[in-house]
């Protein structure tokens, strides 16, 4: 089975159930995409990131935000390059 890391929340993916609908190809885990395969909102992960760290490694809920905004701004998934407005 294959291990991945997920880009946008950087959950080690390495079970079937780690993986959207047991779909090894995808680049998110199955907790960042929605029903239908999307991944979902930057804010909405993010809050699930917090409350994670919050409740499995004991820091404040200031302290996991900013860790998890740390780490967000390094993954792939919020690390695009913006489109120039002209």
């Amino acid at each position: 089975m294959p291990t991945s890391i997920c880009k946008a929340c950087a959950r080690l993916m390495k079970e079937k159930e780690d993986f959207p609908r047991g779909n090894f190809d995808s680049d998110y885990c199955a907790s960042c995409v929605d029903h239908k395969g999307n991944l979902k909102p930057r804010d909405i992960i993010r809050v699930n990131m917090i409350r994670y760290r919050v409740n499995n490694t004991g820091v404040s809920e200031e302290e996991a935000a900013e860790i998890v905004d740390n780490l967000m701004r390094s993954l792939p998934a919020w690390n695009k390059p913006k489109t120039p407005t002209t």
